[in-house]
């Protein structure tokens, strides 16, 4: 494959895409068991069974949409999905386990581990593949999910790997940096039960002010999530690679998708103007102070991240 380097200017580009609002008139909800966990999620057929995509959400209790009970309803992934379709492409979201409708009683924070949302990638493909017949797979993860799907793809046959706005470094350096960012002298002290953490295993005593990062239940899946470094695991994938980055992204930064290239040259990388962490367009100067892009579902997806990912996965 074609390396391929693009720094993209959202007015270069014409506007394809304008359905903000999808109605999935076709849409099939599914479950699909893992284990003793049900997984339940929306297929959205194309005319064909040719190319799927499985789309991955990003972290916290993100559901199958794109929306989280913390404020946030921006349907990027209903949109994204819609569109796919409309370009024949069919997808399948789900919710991740534990979250929304995957959900269940028996759920205990303490025995979650990140390797369990990969294995859920892998049961999932299998359901698509051998009980429902779609052929060439793609992964488009999100945050957190880029690194979920980058994994997933090296242990399933999969034509192509999508990273949108997805870490280039360990988690436990992107949670240091965001709270740096707030607070110097908190974010030392991040870094440093990082370090107790990695070193022992579990931290004993943690703030208050730190406990929704390091609460004892919470303490095995953030150690089970920072062994994994995304420029390693992204080196592995013997298939094309698409990486795509927003300059108005407050919380996963272009540098992040520069140590991606970085390490793996082969990707297709696009640096994309004026779009923010959901995949959105913010106003002039990256203006998002009122969080519109994260509140308002019935804005539309970056033309240009549409169009890239429509074209990669009709050319691989």
């Amino acid at each position: 494959m074609l390396k391929k380097i693009i720094f993209v200017v959202i007015f270069l580009y014409s506007c394809n895409f304008i359905h903000a609002q999808p109605v999935d008139t076709s849409a099939a909800e599914l479950t699909i068991s893992v284990k003793d966990v049900k997984i339940h999620g929306t297929l959205l057929p194309a005319f064909t069974k040719e190319k799927i995509v499985i789309i991955i959400a990003g972290s916290g209790p993100t559901d199958r949409d794109g929306n989280s009970p913390l404020g946030i309803t921006c349907n990027t992934y209903r949109i994204l999905a819609s569109d796919l379709q409309q370009s024949g492409i069919a997808s399948f979201r789900y919710d991740k386990r534990g979250i929304a409708a995957s959900s269940y009683k028996q759920m205990d924070e303490s025995k979650l581990s990140f390797e369990d949302y990969i294995d859920d990638v892998q049961e999932i493909f299998h359901y698509l593949r051998d009980t429902l017949g779609y052929k060439d797979f793609y992964i488009a993860g999100h945050s957190e999910g880029s690194l979920v799907g980058m994994i997933a793809a090296q242990r399933i046959p999969v034509k192509g790997f999508i990273s949108m706005a997805g870490a280039g470094r360990p988690i436990n350096n992107i949670l240091t940096e965001q709270i740096t960012a707030n607070n110097p002298v908190i974010g030392k002290q991040t870094d440093s039960l990082f370090n107790v953490l990695k070193e022992k295993g579990k931290i004993d005593t943690v703030p208050l002010y730190l406990l929704s990062v390091f609460r004892p239940s919470v303490q095995p899946y953030m150690l089970s999530w920072m062994k994994y470094n995304p420029t390693i695991e992204i080196k592995k994938l013997q298939v094309p690679v698409l990486i795509l980055q927003g300059t108005c992204d407050v919380q996963v930064k272009t540098t992040d998708a520069n140590f991606l290239y970085e390490a793996n040259k082969q990707a297709t990388y696009l640096i994309i103007d004026g779009m923010t962490h959901t995949l959105k367009d913010a106003r002039a100067g990256c203006d998002d102070k009122d969080m519109k892009t994260y509140k308002d579902p019935s804005l539309p997806l970056n033309n240009v991240l549409v169009t890239e990912i429509i074209k990669f996965v009709n050319d691989n």
